[in-house]
């Protein structure tokens, strides 16, 4: 499923942004200890987070990696947010508000 959504991400993205040849899709992969969150850049600029780690006790420690890796991608908010499946590992972090 998920190199499904890739590939279909690394598709749209050649197809409308080939005018844009100065910026790259950037993916950043995100360590939340269980599932893995997976953060795409395109070269539009435009976002989307693959799972968001743990829920729990390490919710904000997961929140805390994906907001890092979303500064580092120079992002101030995620255009869109993609579940994988319903598992603790997966959703966990995606409930907590940032303000």
């Amino acid at each position: 499923m998920r190199a499904t959504i890739v590939l279909t991400l690394v598709l749209a993205v050649g197809a409308f942004g080939q005018s844009r040849t100065s910026r790259t899709l950037d993916i950043y992969v995100i360590d939340v200890e269980g599932g893995n969150a997976t953060l795409f850049v395109s070269p539009s600029g435009e976002s989307l987070l693959i799972d968001t780690g743990n829920a729990g006790a390490a919710a904000a420690r997961d929140a805390g990696r994906i907001m890092s890796a979303a500064k580092e991608a120079g992002l101030h908010q995620m255009d869109h947010l993609i579940t994988t499946h319903w598992h603790g590992d997966h959703f966990g972090a995606r409930s907590l508000d940032n303000g």
